[in-house]
C-alpha cells in the first residue's frame, strides 16, 4: 500500500474511506511538518513503522497532516470532528469492510506487534 499524502478535504476523505466495502481502508493522521520534520515526536517515531508496514502492497493509504501545534489544538480542527475523532497524534484509522471505524493512537502506532495485529496481513504485490 503506497502511502499517499493527500490534500483532499476531510469530507472527501471520509467518503472515500466509507466506499471501500471489500477491504479495510486506512488513513494516517500526522502532525504537520516544519522544516521537513513533524513537530510531533511520536509522529517522527511512528513514520518508519508505518512506511514499512504499508510500503509494499498495492492499495493506497492516505496520509494527512492535522496542522501545526496551534492549529491542531483548536477544538474545531476537522480531524478532531466526526467521523475522524482524532484526539492524539499520530493516529492510524481503519475503516473495516463492515464500515466500523477503528483507531490506533500514539505509541501503539510504533509498537510493531500492535501495529501488525491492527492492520492484519496485507497482500504483497509480488504475491498477487
Amino acid at each position: 500500500m503506497p502511502l499517499q499524502v493527500t490534500s483532499e478535504t476531510p469530507s472527501a476523505i471520509a467518503s472515500s474511506l466509507k466506499s471501500s466495502p471489500s477491504k479495510p481502508a486506512f488513513l494516517v493522521v500526522y502532525a504537520s511538518l516544519t522544516d521537513g520534520r513533524s513537530w510531533c515526536g511520536d509522529c517522527r517515531r511512528a513514520e518508519p513503522f508505518v512506511n514499512a508496514k504499508f510500503g509494499g502492497a498495492d492499495d493506497i493509504v492516505r496520509v494527512v497532516y492535522a496542522g501545526q501545534r496551534d492549529e491542531w489544538r483548536k477544538q474545531d480542527n476537522p480531524w478532531r470532528l466526526e467521523p475522524f475523532l482524532v484526539t492524539n497524534l499520530p493516529t492510524l484509522i481503519k475503516v473495516t469492510e463492515e464500515g466500523k471505524w477503528e483507531k490506533l493512537v500514539e505509541g501503539d502506532v510504533y509498537d510493531q506487534k500492535i501495529l501488525d495485529v491492527f492492520v492484519g496481513k496485507l497482500p504483497r504485490p509480488d504475491k498477487l
